[in-house]
């Protein structure tokens, strides 16, 4: 089996490491943010985009947790965790006490920037499928102080499994190139912004040739999106996902 850095030589070998639990932010009953600070080795380079695998019992079975932050921050990670489906990797990390290590393998993926060619980007995700995308976002517009147009759809079902709503916002506010659109298949009355599933805003929306698209979600979204897409013309070439299953 060839790991992703021996397919792409730009990218950093995994190796294995410890972490310290240091915070967690619990936005609402489904999802949750948990800071690690590295302990051994002390860094770990990623690209955004990646993830890690954590080991989460003795017997050393793993699940893996895309890095939601910054790879200008390469002392800590931070995880996004879907607590919903109750499975043995959020009820690792739930009954994780501040302080207490972790062990992982990281980083992991070819879900990345490519750089090569693309005038435009836009990501598309669902659901946690969120997580690969702010560290991407944060990557573009705090780090590489990328000039070309950012467009985010987020879909969601309800407006309360939302988060990080102030922090894109916030970057539509301070950067004209950068534009965000939540989206909820089931809105409660009150809320005005988008409404449907993120395929519907991709059939709304024209784009820009040589546009790079990033999709993260459910396998369905991503085969329906990339339907989509392709029926738009765009190549296959610029469509670059990372399944959540």
């Amino acid at each position: 089996m060839l790991y992703s850095w021996q397919m792409n030589p730009e990218l950093n070998p995994p190796k294995q490491f410890t972490a310290k639990f240091e915070e967690k932010i619990e936005f609402n009953d489904k999802f949750a943010e948990y800071h690690f600070e590295l302990t051994e080795p002390h860094e770990i380079g990623f690209k955004s985009g990646q993830y890690v695998s954590i080991q989460i019992d003795d017997a050393g079975h793993r699940r893996s947790y895309s890095i939601t932050s910054s790879p200008a921050t390469q002392h800590g990670i931070e995880l996004l965790i879907d607590r919903s489906p109750g499975g043995i990797g959020s009820q690792y990390l739930d009954n994780l006490k501040f302080g207490d290590s972790i062990r992982g393998i990281g980083p992991m993926g070819q879900f990345v920037l490519t750089g090569k060619g693309e005038e435009a980007l836009v990501f598309i995700a669902t659901g946690s499928g969120i997580a690969p995308m702010r560290s991407m976002i944060l990557d573009l517009v705090q780090v590489r102080q990328d000039q070309r147009e950012i467009v985010l759809y987020w879909g969601m079902r309800n407006a309360n499994d939302l988060f990080w709503l102030d922090e894109f916002q916030g970057l539509v506010e301070q950067l004209p190139n950068f534009h965000f659109y939540p989206t909820l298949s089931q809105p409660h009355p009150e809320w005005t912004l988008s409404t449907g599933r993120v395929t519907d805003l991709v059939l709304a929306h024209e784009f820009r040739p040589a546009t790079g698209f990033y999709l993260c979600g459910r396998a369905n979204m991503i085969q329906d999106v990339s339907k989509i897409l392709t029926e738009k013309g765009v190549s296959p070439t610029n469509i670059h996902v990372e399944k959540f299953f």
